[in-house]
């Protein structure tokens, strides 16, 4: 076994900092007013902090901040410098700034949190740490041992505290069970078992452009180091192991990725295993200790920790003794989980979700260690050990890494000289996307692609005809220079979602709305906008759903997602009127097929992916159709020389099975006990207003549940789709056996 000394040796025997005593709290939360009010003491005014990055995580940063007496935000920090307002706005920030360097020169700040993709982390941490300001980085903390190793040093340089946020050390959970071992009730450790089994939502989706997949080594340093910062904290410096890997998916040409891993660990203290595996459809991280006289479980995803013990009793009497104690302590944890959830909804306690009290734990330790200039857990050489473990693994289990090939990693984009395109496709690298462009290529069309990524994309976006173009469809300058001298624009960009109804606009709506504005400004030919069934009122009704059918006249009444096609297919079709914007309008239904999810939101909502709870009792057909219907209606809809402006075309198949025969037929390709639960409309309704009124006594503000939009999630209207049969020459899937393999069976493992 490789005996390199891969982590920083760490006393056990020591005991806990003080902030990861505060995180051992039953209550699991850190003690941020007694570090704060000594912070007050010593510094005569609040600390301030910044945010560099306003990600999705920065709003839980914010969150815990806000409520840590003596902390001020005074600063946040994105390229993006709209997205930095919004979030300043939404916490009261003063100022915004497009670099650190920038909020340097303009703040006096004392400590900043940097939440930024990985691959920037040493870019955007180093010009803090080199002015002095302490520094609390999301994980990793580096790509790279080396990069982590320019960090430390900056921070020793100045006195800075840098610390990593492996937040999962200070979950509740696990907590418990570190309070069980220091206290020795079950004797001596003598081998840790971590299962890390999880779904991977970027995986579902198939958005390969994601950091984590630009190098097999990555997914490591993004995921596996959370199980592995449970690890190393019980069992402590990992000095040597060995790794074996699961085979390979590629993603993208050239592009592997190794979704599964197997890690035996030579731990400082106590042996142990490690096992990694994404994209799972069964979420379970539990992580083991046994110990000489019982064995500790720390059950990560279900916040529970028990034991399995023995009792002074004659074996048969200990068993069940011993049993009854265990399942007492797993229903002990149910219950506790029930309480806290409702209490905190109620606002009758303070808000106790685990991810959060590890938030809180966490960064309080950071701040704890910034006032008492003690190292702490998590700091910078902890997260620093965790890369150097994750390098070894993969080189062990993956191979050490060689250069990209170049055709690889730098894809054909839109810098390079090339023929005006035929098309411009906005969107372009979804699921739709891709067998769109698949299509325009074989009509022998050159596609200009925008898109949010152009990394790890698949062979016919690498294709000599395509030009790429990295960008959103709410910049209007990339827009432009996508679109060019297209005659044809096909709209299948999302815009982005949001936390409100305001922001969900903006970003559909919105974004539709520069794409038409810059296509009259160019004077396109044609501009195509995919839209949504979910824009119209799909309840129960006595005619059949057109294409002549107007947006729903009450989508005020709908959520979000359905309100803002119907607002935005209503702008398109006015703009037409008025200004002559020469827009066709697909609107797909259930669309289905390689790419696209299994379990789809239209058979009903999933609280897991196996079982689905129906929208009704799910004996309706549903509007169904194949991906590649859907990419053979947009291109003949772009070449017809039919007038098509100023029209919209729904694009339902000809196969439509029912929600309960999809789920039948989902769960025999799969060969996994998938359930359909049918529902009365009406129930459901009710129970969205008891969860409303329960949110509305705790005082949250929330839109009341519409049974409208119940209603028409179940899909009982009838469509006639024989428009665009006539007028774009539209043939989709007729054979039921051909649907259920380009539907179903493709997603069989």
């Amino acid at each position: 076994m490789n005996t390199r000394n891969l982590t920083q040796p760490r006393d056990l025997a020591s005991g806990p900092t003080a902030g990861q005593a505060a995180a051992d709290e039953d209550a699991g939360r850190a003690p941020t007013g007694r570090v704060v009010e000594v912070a007050r003491r010593a510094l005569g005014r609040p600390r301030n902090v910044c945010l560099v990055g306003a990600g999705n995580i920065a709003a839980t940063h914010a969150r815990v901040l806000q409520a840590m007496p003596g902390v001020r935000i005074a600063a946040v920090v994105d390229p993006d410098l709209a997205a930095a307002r919004r979030l300043a706005d939404s916490l009261g920030a003063g100022s915004v700034h497009d670099s650190a360097t920038a909020a340097i020169r303009a703040e006096q700040l004392d400590a900043a949190h940097v939440m930024v993709p990985p691959q920037v982390h040493r870019d955007a941490a180093m010009p803090l740490l080199e002015a002095g300001c302490s520094v609390l980085l999301e994980k990793p903390l580096g790509t790279s041992r080396a990069e982590c190793d320019e960090l430390l040093a900056a921070a020793r340089r100045t006195g800075a505290t840098l610390g990593v946020n492996q937040n999962f050390v200070f979950h509740p959970a696990f907590a418990r069970l570190r309070r069980a071992l220091a206290a020795g009730t079950y004797g001596k450790p003598r081998f840790v078992d971590c299962i890390y089994n999880v779904q991977l939502r970027q995986l579902a989706a198939r958005q390969f452009g994601h950091w984590m997949f630009h190098q097999p080594g990555n997914i490591l340093l993004e995921q596996a180091v959370h199980p592995l910062s449970q690890i190393v904290a019980v069992a402590g410096a990992v000095r040597g192991l060995r790794a074996i890997a699961g085979p390979p998916t590629e993603i993208a040409p050239g592009v592997p990725l190794f979704p599964a891993v197997t890690a035996t660990l030579d731990c400082a203290e106590t042996p142990a295993q490690l096992r990694f595996a994404v994209g799972q459809s069964y979420p379970f991280w539990q992580l083991t200790v046994v110990c000489d006289d019982g064995v500790l479980v720390a059950d990560i995803l279900a916040n529970r920790c028990y034991a399995h013990g023995r009792t002074r009793w004659l074996e048969a009497a200990d068993g069940l003794i011993s049993g009854v104690r265990t399942a007492g302590a797993v229903f002990g944890g149910a219950v506790r989980n029930a309480s806290d959830y409702a209490l905190s909804t109620l606002r009758l306690q303070r808000p106790s979700e685990p991810f959060l009290r590890s938030m809180q734990g966490s960064i309080g330790a950071f701040y704890e260690a910034i006032e008492t200039g003690a190292s702490y857990e998590t700091d910078g050489r902890f997260g620093a050990a965790l890369v150097s473990v994750c390098e070894a693994i993969r080189d062990e289990a993956f191979g050490a890494p060689a250069p990209a090939p170049a055709a690889a990693a730098t894809p054909r984009r839109a810098a390079r000289r090339a023929p005006a395109p035929d098309v411009a496709v906005l969107g372009g690298t979804g699921f739709i996307g891709a067998q769109t462009v698949q299509r325009f290529l074989a009509e022998g069309k050159r596609v200009s692609v925008l898109a949010r990524s152009i990394r790890n994309l698949p062979a016919e976006l690498q294709h000599e005809d395509v030009v790429l173009h990295r960008g959103d469809i709410r910049d209007y300058e990339t827009v432009r220079s996508a679109i060019g001298d297209a005659g044809v624009v096909v709209n299948l960009a999302h815009g982005g979602g949001g936390a409100s109804y305001e922001q969900v606009r903006a970003g559909m709506v919105g974004g539709a709305e520069t794409v038409a504005r810059i296509s009259l400004a160019l004077g396109v030919r044609r501009m195509l906008h995919i839209g949504s069934i979910a824009g119209l009122y799909l309840g129960p009704q006595g005619a059949p759903i057109t294409g002549a059918t107007p947006p729903d006249p009450l989508a005020w009444r709908r959520a979000d997602y359905a309100r803002a096609k119907a607002e935005c297919d209503r702008m398109l079709l006015e703009m037409h009127a008025r200004e002559g914007l020469p827009v066709c309008i697909l609107r797909p239904g259930l669309v289905v097929g390689e790419g696209t999810a299994a379990f789809h939101s239209g058979l009903g909502f999933f609280n897991n992916d196996q079982h689905c709870v129906g929208w009704n009792l799910g004996r309706n057909a549903l509007p169904f159709v194949l991906v590649q219907d859907v990419a053979e209606a947009i291109v003949l809809a772009a070449l017809t020389d039919t007038a098509v402006e100023g029209r919209c075309y729904n694009l339902v198949g000809d196969v439509r099975p029912s929600a309960r025969e999809y789920m039948q037929d989902l769960a025999e390709a799969t060969g996994r006990p998938l359930r359909f639960h049918p529902s009365l409309p009406a129930g459901l309704w009710a129970g969205e207003l008891a969860k409303w009124t329960i949110k509305r006594a705790g005082g949250r503000r929330s839109p009341l549940p519409s049974h409208r939009d119940i209603l028409s999630r179940g899909l009982r209207a009838k469509f006639d789709c024989d428009d665009a049969r006539r007028d774009l020459g539209w043939i989709p899937t007729v054979d039921p056996r051909t649907f259920a393999r380009l539907a179903v069976a493709v997603h069989a493992r």
